[in-house]
């Protein structure tokens, strides 16, 4: 009764678009055992609130539900540059590249960062230069999204960027699947849209577009002659089929500002991207993301849930909740928990 594994938790992952939800059926089992999906609008706490009610009864009224979460704050910053290795343990090393990189006035209140772009390890401080991932994000917005958990009834064991883990099971993908080229990711964020490269060298990054689903949905509102947003959105969720055969005019403004991008890696490190995988668009507006792949002409990419789900040791009891390419970044956070044959 005194083991804390034994006892359920939530994941959570909190993007522009959706919340994605998840109880943890034990985290001493194995495989890792998820159930009860769920999809909800962002800033529904009615909504929030009744899914933790119905599947976390034992802690209602009587303390907080232990949570693993994701998080996807606007104010962050992650960006792939050469680094010195030998003075990575310099207390002011990091730091003055960092604001030298951002161009911020300040980082003197951020939280940031480096890890290697291929094994996602602290790089060696040997003197060596080599290319690193650098990550950072204020502190403020950390401890506001602590006290919104709180706030909810959650107790975060961990709170962690959802990019990064995503990122590393698409590259574990392409490893393990013999894939020769890279792939473009992209997640579509409201009002912007963040592009990945996932390569042979390990994860790279690409300037944001200016365009996200507030984009495509703005142009939705121009071709069917809606009023609002909220309408455009309905009629996204639904389309008729004179609507799909249209597609790519939903996502032109992101598709004028993708293609370029891509072009323009190819160009600068001779690697060749021929897939495709975008995340953060809610499974009603997936089909957005299969329009905007084809526009770019190239191979949408998305692993195979169960095979994925076997790899990573996890099991999962979806229901009547459609696994989409977006879980598998909330699958991911948790990719690393499932207890280890010999451990």
């Amino acid at each position: 009764m005194f083991n804390r594994q034994a006892r359920p938790g939530a994941l959570i992952n909190l993007t522009d678009n959706y919340i994605h939800l998840a109880r943890l059926v034990r985290l001493d089992s194995t495989p890792l055992e998820l159930d009860s999906l769920a999809e909800i609008a962002p800033g529904n706490e009615d909504a929030f609130n009744s899914w933790l009610s119905t599947h976390f009864t034992d802690f209602v009224g009587r303390g907080y539900v232990p949570a693993y979460c994701g998080f996807h704050p606007t104010q962050r910053a992650l960006f792939r540059e050469n680094l010195n290795a030998k003075r990575i343990d310099e207390p002011n090393y990091l730091p003055s590249f960092f604001l030298e990189q951002t161009k911020l006035s300040s980082v003197r209140e951020w939280q940031m960062s480096a890890i290697h772009p291929m094994e996602g390890d602290p790089p060696a401080a040997d003197g060596v230069v080599r290319p690193g991932l650098l990550l950072g994000m204020p502190w403020a917005v950390i401890r506001e999204q602590q006290q919104r958990l709180l706030s909810l009834g959650l107790r975060p064991r961990r709170l962690e960027l959802g990019t990064l883990p995503m990122l590393g099971s698409l590259a574990r993908h392409l490893i393990q699947s013999g894939v020769n080229h890279a792939i473009a990711v992209c997640e579509i964020e409201y009002s912007q849209t963040r592009l990945y490269v996932v390569g042979k060298d390990g994860i790279h990054t690409l300037p944001a577009l200016p365009h996200g689903l507030l984009s495509i949905l703005e142009t939705a509102m121009k071709e069917v002659g809606a009023p609002d947003i909220a309408t455009a959105r309905h009629q996204l969720e639904d389309p008729p089929e004179a609507m799909k055969v249209h597609d790519r005019r939903m996502i032109r403004a992101l598709s004028r500002h993708l293609k370029p991008a891509v072009d323009h890696f190819e160009l600068r490190t001779g690697q060749r991207i021929e897939s495709f995988h975008c995340t953060q668009l809610p499974a009603r507006l997936e089909w957005l993301g299969d329009a905007l792949c084809s526009a770019v002409e190239l191979e949408p990419l998305n692993p195979d849930p169960a095979a994925w789900l076997a790899a990573a040791d996890i099991k999962v009891s979806a229901g009547d909740v459609a696994l989409n390419s977006s879980w598998l970044a909330t699958f991911s956070l948790v990719g690393q928990l499932a207890p280890q044959p010999n451990g």
